[in-house]
């Protein structure tokens, strides 16, 4: 009778141990899949790293406009470790309240019209937007850079991040990849353009 006891008592106990087990493991897969989970470090490209984080901060910190293309195979780390070095300079309070970040997909933002009220929405500008008519797709991006001038005249710096470049270089006329190329070398707003593929 005792040992039968004993032997319910370490059953209910491995149980109880094998349910943890698996509610720990669920967890980790639901962080993973939701992107939530914290980077894992990637190991071999601390100098890429070092050279992406400096070019970004430069942005964040001085008004720098520059642009890079991160080129590698799928998974290979570059958007994680662009999420990296975003989290690792927001905790810098100064660049937290004036880095703007827009992120870009070519899957999704199809064509420059989407891509554009997509920035819209990102920068939360369409209030300001409103019911103006603008003539070219130039005029309307550099509204709303220009909407975001604080009274000292200098805007706030902006880090687009361009998710599946390769798409965005198909549009017609690439008139987005024009004029932030063209805004990033004119110095007409401090702007840090990262384009992202997995295509030569």
């Amino acid at each position: 009778m005792k040992s039968s006891k004993r032997k319910s008592k370490s059953s209910k106990e491995t149980d109880a141990g094998e349910a943890t087990s698996i509610q720990n493991i669920q967890d980790e897969l639901r962080l993973r899949f939701s992107q939530n989970a914290p980077s894992p470090s990637l190991h071999g490209y601390e100098k890429e790293r070092g050279q992406l984080f400096d070019l970004i901060k430069r942005t964040a910190s001085t008004g720098e406009s520059n642009s890079v293309l991160v080129i590698g195979p799928r998974g290979s780390g570059k958007t994680m470790t662009l999420n990296s070095i975003y989290n690792e300079l927001i905790e810098d309070d100064n660049v937290r309240e004036n880095l703007l970040q827009v992120k870009l997909n070519g899957l999704l933002q199809t064509d420059d019209k989407i891509a554009l009220k997509e920035i819209t929405r990102q920068l939360q500008l369409e209030n300001t937007l409103g019911d103006k008519v603008f003539g070219s797709f130039a005029e309307t991006l550099q509204f709303l850079l220009d909407a975001l001038k604080c009274g000292s005249q200098s805007s706030k710096p902006i880090l687009f991040i361009l998710e599946e470049f390769d798409m965005f270089a198909h549009h017609k006329n690439q008139t987005l990849l024009y004029n932030l190329f063209d805004i990033a070398q004119s110095d007409q707003a401090p702007i840090c353009v990262v384009g992202v593929t997995c295509r030569l």
